[in-house]
């Protein structure tokens, strides 16, 4: 992902998120800043059209952005890969692509030396992270709760190790 495909990214966002979660280009722009040159973030195209993107950073608990955060940092020394965002147009579904994306963010993982990833599930999706590892911690740091609440009382903090 470039900062040229965010125009895509976001329509992509609003096709996929209910207004609660949608975030500026800023917000996007200052990912994909704060991750450049570390392969972080993918944009999915099926016959040249963006169907699909993955927006993670590498990140400590404290660190992890609030929803439409317009300024992200990256720790000096990250304990996780952060997947910040992920959309699949709704008829692109069928084309495995989240499980490409998702595969994709465990080797970049691994090249990082991150021995796990987070994520913060909306929209009903725990199940579906569980299904591919993800777990609840036991307890949340206050800091990291205050974030989460930016993401709606429904999200929930996921991870995951290598």
């Amino acid at each position: 992902m470039t900062p040229a495909d965010l125009d895509a990214v976001g329509a992509l966002q609003q096709r996929c998120y209910g207004v609660s979660y949608l975030e500026s280009r800023e917000a996007f722009a200052a990912k994909l800043d704060v991750t450049a040159g570390l392969g972080c973030c993918w944009l999915a195209r099926d016959a040249g059209e963006p169907v699909a993107y993955a927006v993670s950073l590498p990140a400590c608990e404290a660190t992890l952005p609030a929803l439409d955060a317009p300024h992200c940092e990256r720790p000096a020394l990250p304990t996780l890969l952060y997947l910040h965002d992920m959309a699949v147009a709704p008829e692109a579904r069928s084309l495995g692509l989240a499980s490409r994306l998702l595969a994709q963010l465990r080797l970049s993982a691994q090249a990082l030396a991150l021995p796990r990833l987070g994520l913060v599930a909306v929209q009903g999706s725990v199940p579906y992270w569980q299904r591919q590892g993800f777990a609840e911690p036991p307890t949340l740091p206050a800091l990291l709760a205050a974030k989460l609440a930016t993401f709606g009382p429904d999200a929930r903090f996921m991870v995951s190790d290598q």
